[in-house]
């Protein structure tokens, strides 16, 4: 039985990483494959693309709610962490996301190797980046630091207002939604669809947006 969901900003947080941290290298590896081999086919193109442009999109959207809410948030509570380096290291992802989504076009284009070349390089640049970024957040905002410090009430009020969000500012939800729930092992997925309207998980993923994420599916977890 999978583990229920518990609000708390550090593990809403961490998995979210998770999900971009798996898009990440998925990415960086199938955009080197598709440069070397070529498309399979037009449905796999369009997959990646879509793959790709949800990415940028979560992962800004990301930024975009730490920036704004949680760092505000949680310097009250701790103040000791590295605030202002965390969101320098955001801007620094910024302009190479500008240059993901300036070439995603071209890289849906039946002959793409030069811009999914260019892709890979972002991506790595982006990742060279990432990882220690997350690791610097996730020894700083633990668990067990925000169990403390905020109250379960408290943790459930926040997790709607990120929820709420994100939603404002990532997008295409059928696209946003899949992406999410699916790079996160199934474990994690059935907690993150414990935090999602059941309409969302029961009724609009699997049935009415189904046909407009299935291209997504080779890049995504069973």
């Amino acid at each position: 039985m999978a583990e229920s969901y518990q609000p708390n900003v550090a593990k809403d947080l961490a998995r979210i990483h998770s999900v971009i941290t798996r898009a990440l290298r998925v990415a960086a590896e199938r955009s080197q494959a598709f440069a070397q081999q070529g498309y399979p086919d037009a449905s796999t193109r369009e997959g990646f693309a879509s793959y790709v442009r949800t990415l940028v999109s979560v992962l800004d959207g990301h930024h975009l709610l730490e920036d704004e809410l949680a760092f505000p948030y949680l310097r009250d509570k701790l103040p000791e962490a590295p605030y202002d380096l965390l969101m320098a290291q955001h801007r620094e992802m910024l302009p190479i996301l500008e240059q993901i989504k300036a070439t995603i076009e071209a890289a849906a284009e039946v002959s793409a190797s030069g811009a999914l070349n260019d892709i890979n390089r972002a991506l790595t640049q982006i990742a060279g980046i990432w990882h220690p970024h997350i690791q610097i957040e996730e020894e700083q905002f633990t668990p067990e630091k925000t169990g403390l410090l905020i109250d379960a009430e408290e943790h459930l009020r926040l997790s709607r207002m990120f929820g709420e969000y994100s939603q404002q500012h990532t997008s295409p939800d059928y696209l946003v939604v899949p992406f999410i729930l699916y790079n996160l092992p199934a474990e994690q997925r059935a907690i993150q669809a414990q935090a999602m309207p059941p309409i969302v998980t029961q009724q609009l993923v699997p049935i009415a947006w189904k046909e407009k994420w299935a291209s997504m599916v080779p890049f995504l977890l069973d």
